[in-house]
């Protein structure tokens, strides 16, 4: 905790945030203060246990956003990159229904480009497009020996002609990865497999 604390003001009356009200100020039996609307709200950057003070205000001045652009539940609300984790998620659900709890013993994550994007760049300028595979994902094992599948998001999206068809491609790069990692054909992974 920093050693300043935010000023809260209530009623006219200024008070450093300690917790439960401050001396002299009004408190209800239970300890806190009596005016909800001003109960320090739980921060979830801050360490267990300790609540900040900061409040929902409203933008007075016009300088920014009241609020969120859109409601919560809309499906723009979200960023491009929630949004692919989300298709990453499903994609590997339906694989584990699919091919069993193996797939639950194998971590996925998603990046944005390939790490060796350099190399490629060097290998599509030296060969061409067309000779240089398009890398969806990576396989690899860590330390411990577990299978780490790395989901590359620009270049499906970059394959990808309409947005509604994104979660379909990155569930193939998912069949893909993983018959890589099993040594089996996509096919045989799923038969519902196609690219």
């Amino acid at each position: 905790m920093t050693s300043f604390d935010p000023l809260t003001v209530e009623h006219g009356v200024g008070h450093g945030g300690t917790r439960g009200g401050t001396p002299g100020g009004s408190q209800n039996p239970a300890g806190g203060s009596q005016n909800p609307a001003q109960t320090p709200a739980q921060d979830p950057a801050s360490p267990a246990g300790v609540r900040s003070t900061r409040s929902v205000r409203r933008d007075r001045r016009g300088r920014g956003l009241r609020g969120p652009l859109l409601p919560p539940g809309l499906p723009r609300a979200r960023t491009r990159n929630e949004a692919f984790t989300d298709y990453l998620d499903a994609a590997v659900s339906r694989l584990s229904e699919v091919c069993g709890p193996a797939v639950e013993q194998a971590r996925f994550q998603a990046t944005m480009v390939p790490e060796d994007l350099e190399n490629r760049l060097e290998l599509v300028r030296a060969w061409g497009a067309d000779m240089v595979d398009d890398p969806t994902g990576s396989t690899r094992r860590d330390a411990r020996g577990t299978a780490v599948i790395t989901i590359h998001r620009r270049p499906i999206e970059a394959r990808c002609p309409v947005p509604s068809l994104l979660p379909d491609l990155v569930y193939g790069a998912v069949v893909e990865q993983w018959a890589e990692l099993t040594g089996l054909a996509p096919e045989a992974v799923d038969p519902d497999y196609h690219w």
